[in-house]
């Protein structure tokens, strides 16, 4: 009876209500079916009787072990909805259903020369490899705003020799508390007539024209699916251009001091001046630049972080080594600095471009793009240039991408947050052969990934959260941490205890947890020494996604007393992978020495499997379970003289 009012309990804790919704389209005369035992055919034969003036038939079985099957019947001779209800109600049934549609969750802009975009979907085009591309097309089914879900509108600053402002397929920001060309500081920003942006080579709000600016801005950020031209990466936001990328590092200050003032401006009246900038994009440099001779380079990074701005910048079209040769600004690694390199159509690395394995972040289309020119044209151009706005693109979609929580915390903590965006573009890359070993990631940018991970970003936590000990002195106790990542690649982190803590320490200061599998950090006390008294401190676990995770230790040290942990510890069980197939692991910890068994449930409350007991000590085990099962939904029961602990597992 406790037995069957567990498993219900389990049950109603796992539903999960969903809100009503139209009926999704279905494949009309199908029905799927799981049974509760595999029909032979004369079971199929007498099945088919029960609903005979529905003309069923079994047409194709869809899963041995899952029992599942696909069933044919004749529309027009039942009502398919009273026929699914009687097929539900009989007892040979499990699960019954409509046979419904689905659909690829992809987005094709109505653009007609997005075919010539193969950075966006590579289908083979100019002799590509299909699939070598950013995802853009599937990134778009989750968002194209150029909106943020706080109402903010999202603004991406292009430093280049200027645009074509009139081009009809570029999206570009303007500032709307200025009058243009009236002489006068309409909006007191500390610019003159900057309406369509800045000129810093000329110190005026006059725009001029580049060509190379102007297709840099369609990749980042051309209008899309307006039936006209090309597709930037993040078609729905805003460009605002600054035209100051050559001439000396001067005019690069200027640029960027534009953009800080901008986004500074916009953070002070709560959005009703300035302009809410992500992201900036530039595609100049310095060949051969050694960081510790530009410090004011970097400190203008530091300031543009400061506000929450990350800086894509591209490396140079040169086929070397910026990690030795140098490279300004793309061998700087200043936290807000977002190096991109070349990629091809063949998810290669374009020979005259540059690489880092310590700078250069990742790579992203770079070769034979197509996009806007100047004089409302269009045409290709191929270099570094042109990989970094794919990237600046993308991140203005990532904050598109983000929920409320998320805005909120960039809102108080811009740092924090624009550096999480940072590494969620690093680890979320396709790593290729071509970019291992000689970028930081091993990759070309997949914006479907990064997407995907701002939505349901890597989270880290750790078992206990406290660990409380009574000790004598002249003793020592080790204890187990157990750290777990939801990042579904390698995510290694490092462990910290303050210097000034002598009387604990960890058995290791870094590691790399590689998906949801566990790892264990022990933490050992020695009060060798101590005085009587209290003493508390902190283990603190940073990962690679900027995740914080501190572990409370508290110490009583007390004469005459027998040491042993007093709280923290309870028991935990976790079970790897899951779902599982024919046998997993199981990791558990016990907060003191016990005889422990396994008992495996099926949905029914049945015991399928079961282990002998075994001894255990305190502290964190693993053991492997060998269950070769039929498919489907079990609880793993742990057993102790002191506890009772399950959880859910998946056969599949």
């Amino acid at each position: 009876m406790k037995l069957s009012l567990l498993i219900a309990v389990l049950f109603l804790l796992n539903l999960t209500v969903f809100p009503q919704s139209a009926e999704t389209e279905r494949e009309p005369g199908e029905l799927l079916i799981q049974f509760r035992q595999m029909p032979d055919d004369a079971v199929a034969l007498q099945f088919t009787a029960d609903f005979e003036e529905a003309g069923l038939n079994f047409s194709r079985r869809l899963s041995e072990r899952m029992k599942i099957w696909l069933l044919t019947f004749d529309e027009s001779k039942v009502n398919p909805e009273k026929l699914l209800e009687q097929i539900r109600l009989h007892p040979r049934v499990s699960i019954a259903q409509f046979n419904h549609k689905v659909t690829d969750r992809e987005l094709i802009p109505t653009d007609p020369s997005f075919t010539a975009l193969w950075a966006m979907k590579n289908t083979g085009q100019m002799s590509g490899t299909p699939g070598a591309d950013i995802k853009a097309t599937y990134a778009w089914d989750i968002t194209t705003s150029g909106i943020t879900a706080l109402g903010d509108t999202l603004v991406i600053a292009m430093v280049d020799g200027g645009v074509d402002l009139g081009h009809s397929d570029l999206k570009l920001w303007k500032n709307r508390l200025e009058i243009p060309f009236n002489g006068i500081d309409d909006d007191n920003n500390g610019y003159i007539d900057d309406y369509n942006g800045w000129n810093a080579y000329m110190n005026s709000g006059n725009m001029q024209q580049s060509d190379h600016g102007t297709h840099v801005a369609g990749t980042a950020a051309a209008k899309g699916n307006n039936s006209l031209g090309v597709t930037g990466v993040a078609f729905n936001t805003y460009l605002m251009p600054i035209a100051g990328s050559g001439s000396n590092e001067g005019i690069a200050v200027a640029s960027y001091d534009y953009i800080f003032t901008m986004r500074k401006i916009y953070n002070e009246t709560n959005g009703a001046a300035g302009a809410f900038v992500v992201v900036t994009n530039s595609s100049f440099g310095i060949d051969g630049g050694n960081p510790a001779n530009y410090p004011l380079w970097g400190a203008i990074y530091d300031s543009l972080g400061s506000v929450g701005i990350l800086n894509v910048a591209s490396t140079a079209n040169r086929g070397w080594d910026v990690d030795i040769n140098g490279d300004i600004p793309t061998a700087m690694t200043n936290v807000s600095v977002v190096s991109v390199t070349n990629s091809t159509n063949t998810d290669v690395m374009n020979s005259q471009a540059a690489w880092g394995l310590n700078s250069i972040d990742l790579a992203a289309p770079g070769t034979n793009i197509y996009s806007t020119r100047q004089g409302d044209t269009y045409g290709y151009k191929t270099g570094t240039s042109m990989s970094s706005p794919h990237v600046s693109g993308a991140i203005a979609l990532m904050y598109a991408a983000a929920d409320e929580q998320t805005l909120l915390q960039y809102q108080s903590d811009p740092v924090l947050v624009s550096s999480k965006f940072k590494q969620y573009l690093i680890a979320s890359v396709d790593t290729l052969p071509s970019f291992a070993g000689r970028t930081v990631s091993g990759g070309r940018l997949n914006l479907l990934n990064a997407l995907t991970m701002v939505q349901n970003p890597p989270q880290l936590s750790a078992e206990p959260t406290t660990i409380s000990l009574l000790m004598a002195p002249e003793n020592t106790e080790t204890t187990a941490i157990e750290l777990i990542s939801t990042a579904s690649g390698y995510n290694p982190f490092t462990v910290s205890v303050p210097d000034s803590v002598s009387w604990l320490t960890v058995d290791s200061a870094s590691g790399t947890l590689s998906g949801a599998t566990p790892m264990l950090i022990n933490a050992t006390v020695k009060t060798t020494g101590m005085d009587e008294g209290l003493y508390t401190t902190e283990i603190t676990i940073k990962d690679f996604f900027l995740n914080v995770v501190k572990v409370q230790v508290n110490l009583k040290v007390q004469i005459g007393v027998r040491s042993r942990l007093v709280s923290g510890n309870s028991p935990t069980l976790k079970a790897f992978p899951n779902p599982f197939s024919k046998e997993f692991n199981v990791s558990f910890t016990l907060p003191n020495a016990s005889s422990v068994s396994f008992e495996l449930f099926n949905s029914s409350g049945v015991m399928v499997y079961k282990t002998a007991n075994q001894d255990f000590s305190a502290g964190a085990h693993s053991s492997k379970l060998a269950a070769e099962l039929p498919a489907g939904i079990y609880f793993l029961r742990m057993t102790s003289s002191d506890f009772v602990k399950t959880i859910k597992v998946v056969g599949r």
